[in-house]
């Protein structure tokens, strides 16, 4: 009877060389390795991605149970009617909400610095008011300052103790400022109509001279006479405006 081969674990026989062993791949099945094949070669695309999102939504929705008073299932507290918690306000409660003192607030209705602050005719009464004290002093300085007559006027303790008379005192002196202002407007307004005279009788005896030398009289290009006859110098002007 012949013995039967005794077969050695593989693991018991001695190892070789790493270079030297075989090396045997693991065969893939076929399934597998075609549907590998097809996804390397075609990528799904975003709107396939985008729809497989939409069908598997990654958010729940919040149960009931879990959802505090402050955030209602139907509507937000700002888009409703109702701007407070409770049962809705009656018309007593929102009167005495309007009309109740508040510590750091602004005045309630019904009181003097709630019509104070909300009265437009009284705002509009201080504010031009305002703007004519500033005028007047703005031309009782300017008058101050130009009058030739400033000792003559009134002083404060005068107007305090006599107002009729120091403001008939002081209508008095602004008339004869304004007729010595009158009398200085004329007086220039005189020299300078016999300034123009002058230039035109010096013009005309310069074109008389000329005649009768035989020659034409040639004005200088960088003048000209103007409507009152007053020669000026000629200057460029942008757009017909500025010069």
């Amino acid at each position: 009877m012949s013995a039967l081969p005794v077969l050695v674990p593989r693991f018991l026989l001695p190892r070789g060389h790493l270079l030297l062993r075989p090396y045997v791949r693991p065969l893939r099945p076929l399934a597998y390795a075609f549907h590998y094949s097809a996804a390397a070669a075609k990528p799904p695309s975003i709107a396939e991605q985008l729809k497989k999102q939409r069908k598997d939504p990654a958010i729940l929705a919040q149960p009931d149970k879990y959802r505090p008073p402050s955030h209602g299932k139907r509507l937000p507290r700002s888009e409703t009617v109702s701007k407070s918690y409770g049962p809705k306000l009656t018309e007593e409660d929102k009167h005495r909400m309007r009309t109740k003192k508040y510590p750091n607030m602004m005045a309630p209705e019904g009181t003097f610095m709630h019509w104070f602050l909300h009265n437009k005719a009284i705002h509009s009464y201080i504010t031009l008011g305002i703007l004519v004290c500033l005028a007047i002093a703005a031309w009782y300085m300017d008058f101050m300052h130009k009058t030739i007559y400033g000792e003559m006027i009134p002083s404060t303790k005068e107007f305090l103790r006599h107002p009729i008379a120091s403001t008939s005192r002081f209508i008095e002196i602004y008339k004869m400022q304004k007729a010595y202002d009158n009398e200085v407007y004329s007086q220039q307004r005189l020299r300078k109509y016999e300034d123009v005279q002058k230039r035109k009788q010096y013009r005309l005896e310069r074109i008389r001279e000329a005649e009768e030398r035989g020659e034409e009289y040639q004005e200088d290009p960088r003048f000209y006479i103007d409507e009152e006859g007053v020669r000026r110098r000629r200057v460029k002007r942008w757009f017909g405006i500025w010069e």
